[in-house]
């Protein structure tokens, strides 16, 4: 435990000491510093527990009635921790450089402050021992990233974009107490280690707290509405981290509750499988309709949270139908594709921030041309694009292959509705594993091949070191993780044994083996396409160009494909599902008397239906209900106090009630 309890002084002591020198030169060295050296302990901690004999335990007493200080970190803690060392330092590293270039009205030293709190809430969430500690962390994690989204807050956007975030994480930690109070007074202890099977309340009622709590924060539809949002209003590197780390959070807290709620439902299951086939056809969907480029990495995000959660119906299926081969595929591919799609998102938004700052706009019609120019970015940001995609031969592909597998198994072997279940997701995974495709092509074609669409993209500078490193490193992960997915596997064998007792934790491994052959098979015959290719060129294009060009030899900017053009074949189909509103504007042109109107523009926006549908107006009944409330609410300090102490005696009610731990 010394490994996680020196992380967490790091990054607790590297923010406090930036925030205390803001002033000074070293405030930015002592912020980075504890984020990139805590970071490096939390790694240190979490291979050693990966497959630890047994788990890493630390407590001392506090004075909170009803819990204790207690840490614990085991192989399913280990799963989740590592991507916390690994990208929270290499974001830390970038974020120095993405703010320098930011620009003045914002400062470094305070957003350090921040983020490292961020990375030691979100440590301590997975290590915590003691609901109270848990819930506690979680709020600190959810307030620290809130500070972060709202940098800008000078834009009305990114202000709106925070509060929403900041109601849906409230409305999630208020599901959490509640799990938390229902747990403790169940089981009779705060100690999660030490909660055991149900005694009284209903396994589903815990289920559906679990799943609001966790679920929201993981993105899971329908209680992603913040989540596209919210992750374009950030700045690049917390955009990366919060897709690519937090919203695994989610998916921590929900393999850590539902072995303590019993044999699971089959129910809960199909649930989630529901859930997850609608997340990942419906984000990639509203990925290929949107123009700004952090919101369709952010729609990709909604996507593989809805694959993650399909991996976990699998294995909550195959507990249920007591199949342990089932069980084991599913959590094993839930857990492994949390870490691929960790390492590709990361690398996405680290490059494309990268992009977008240096070309002054989110705009992807704007972009361009920046493949050749900036290779030492740009070429990591293709690989990565094609990782996220699932293309073969890469380690996203993976885990999806690992989970399709087990759907054909179960699909094969199953009857009745388990057996009509799986074989409709296995539709709904081959049609996001599509849409993923054409998604991605779109955004590396028009955002960094052909000629610059503007002229911050013709002028674009590429950034330094300290920017392209870290999605170099991230990308070469994404290949390392392919080249052994039997290994990795096999790392996360112990932790499946903690999430899912009974699961068979060999099969994935023997299911992975054959795939080690896919990664030198994809670089031979990529290689040898891009020889042909340049070969071709050099030798055909001056004739073709001369021959096919019809007058046209040096073709302008606005004759390329847009992005609404490229995507219009699907969009156009889909769209009763997407329903976008599309905008004609005329304007006038410098000459009068004109047949034909000089200059016209058109835009077009897609909304995301559930918040539309669903959730605005939710929160604005809640908003009318508010301002009825405060018409009656005397502000009185006695008046305030009488509600604070009311509370306080009900909570210690609740607490001290039998059964409690008091």
């Amino acid at each position: 435990m010394s490994a996680i309890a020196s992380a967490l002084a790091l990054w607790l002591g590297g923010g406090l000491g930036a925030l205390l020198a803001r002033r000074s030169p070293f405030a930015t060295t002592l912020g980075a510093g504890g984020a990139v050296m805590g970071s490096a302990a939390a790694l240190v901690a979490g291979v050693r527990a990966l497959d630890g004999p047994s788990p890493e335990s630390w407590s001392v007493p506090w004075s909170l009635p009803g819990g204790a200080l207690q840490l614990r970190l085991d192989p399913l803690g280990a799963v989740f921790l590592l991507p916390i060392g690994l990208i929270g330092g290499l974001c830390s590293v970038y974020g120095v450089a993405y703010l320098r270039r930011h620009g003045a009205g914002r400062s470094i030293a305070g957003a350090l402050a921040e983020y490292n709190l961020l990375l030691a809430s979100m440590a301590v969430v997975v290590v915590a021992n003691d609901l109270l500690l848990l819930v506690i962390a979680w709020e600190v994690m959810t307030l620290s990233s809130w500070a972060l989204v709202v940098s800008d807050h000078r834009d009305t956007e990114v202000r709106a974009a925070g509060l929403q975030y900041l109601v849906a994480g409230h409305l999630a930690t208020a599901a959490l107490l509640l799990l938390a109070l229902f747990l403790s007074l169940d089981r009779g202890t705060f100690e999660i280690a030490a909660l055991g099977e149900p005694r009284s309340l209903p396994g589903g009622l815990l289920f559906v707290l679990v799943l609001l709590g966790f679920g929201t924060k993981a993105g899971i539809v329908p209680m992603h509405v913040w989540l596209p949002d919210a992750h374009p209003a950030a700045p690049s590197h917390v955009s990366a981290l919060m897709s690519a780390v937090m919203i695994t959070m989610g998916f921590y807290g929900i393999a850590r509750f539902l072995s303590v709620l019993g044999d699971p439902a089959t129910w809960w299951a199909y649930l989630l499988l529901l859930l997850g086939a609608v997340g990942a056809v419906g984000g990639v969907l509203f990925a290929l309709a949107q123009r700004d480029v952090k919101r369709v990495l952010a729609y990709s995000t909604v996507e593989n949270a809805g694959i993650a959660t399909l991996a976990l119906g699998l294995g909550v299926l195959g507990s249920a139908l007591d199949r342990p081969d089932l069980a084991g595929l599913g959590w094993t591919a839930a857990l492994l594709h949390l870490w691929n799609h960790a390492l590709a998102k990361g690398a996405l938004f680290l490059g494309f921030g990268a992009v977008a700052q240096a070309v002054g706009s989110r705009d992807l019609d704007r972009w361009g041309g920046l493949l050749a120019r900036w290779p030492l970015i740009g070429s990591p940001l293709v690989l990565a694009a094609a990782a996220i995609a699932s293309l073969p031969g890469l380690n996203v592909f993976t885990s999806e292959w690992l989970l399709l597998r087990g759907l054909l198994l179960g699909g094969m072997t199953a009857a009745g509705l388990p057996q009509s279940a799986l074989l409709a997701v296995v539709v709904a995974l081959a049609l996001a594993g599509g849409l993923a495709v054409a998604c991605f092509t779109r955004l590396v074609g028009i955002g960094l091949l052909g000629s610059p669409r503007s002229a911050g993209a013709a002028a674009a500078h590429p950034p330094g070191w300290m920017m392209w490193g870290p999605v170099l490193v991230l990308a070469a992960a994404c290949v390392l993780v392919a080249s052994m997915p039997a290994v990795v596997a096999g790392a996360l064998a112990a932790a499946v044994g903690v999430a899912a007792p009974g699961a068979d934790v060999v099969i994935a491994r023997t299911t992975l083996r054959p795939l080690v052959i896919l990664v030198p098979l994809v670089t031979v015959a990529t290689l040898v396409v891009l020889a042909a290719r340049a070969l071709a060129v050099r030798r055909w294009a001056p004739e073709l160009r001369a021959t096919w060009a019809c007058g046209y030899a040096e073709p302008t900017a606005t004759m390329q494909y847009s992005s609404t053009s490229f995507g219009q074949p699907l969009t156009s189909v889909l769209e009763p599902v997407l329903r976008t509103e599309t905008r004609a504007e005329v304007l006038p042109g410098p000459a009068a008397g004109l047949t034909w109107p000089r200059h016209m523009r058109r835009t077009s926006r897609t909304a995301d239906r559930v918040l539309a549908a669903v959730y605005q107006p939710l929160f604005a009944a809640v908003a009318r209900t508010g301002a009825r409330l405060r018409a009656h609410y005397t502000p009185r300090v006695t008046t305030s106090l009488f509600y604070m102490v009311a509370t306080v005696l009900a909570v210690l009610a609740l607490l001290f009630l039998p059964g409690g731990r008091g």
